[in-house]
Order: C-alpha cells, then structure tokens, then sequence
C-alpha cells in the first residue's frame, strides 16, 4: 500500500531538485499572459527558496515587473 507521502516523495524524486526551474519557468508564462501579480508571487517564492543563480534572476525578473 501506498500513502500520500510516498506519492509526494516520489514527486520530488522525479521533479529531480529543478522545481525552483519550473517556477522561473511559471512565472516567466505569466508575465507572457500578462498576468504580473501571480508572477510577482512565484518570483517571491524563489527569492525565499533558490539558489543564488535562481534569486538574482527572480529579482531581476521583479525589477521588470515594476
């Protein structure tokens, strides 16, 4: 049997440590659809979670935005 958790566990497996990529990568098709509050939220989460690389681009992704 299988419960929640293993399946997230598994999720995180196969994400392979690049969803901070995925959420540059979100927020990159909502500033695309217009949409800059929801980007400004993800560009957000990655200055709070990415690596350097990932939060200079967030920022400079915002500065953008602004």
């Amino acid at each position: 049997e299988f419960s929640a958790a293993d399946f997230q566990l598994d999720a995180d497996f196969l994400a392979g440590g690049d969803v901070i990529d995925t959420k540059l990568d979100l927020a990159r098709a909502y500033i695309d659809m217009g949409d800059q509050g929801s980007a400004k939220d993800i560009l957000n989460e990655v200055v709070r979670e990415g690596t350097d690389k990932q939060k200079q681009e967030a920022q400079q992704l915002i500065q953008k935005l602004a």
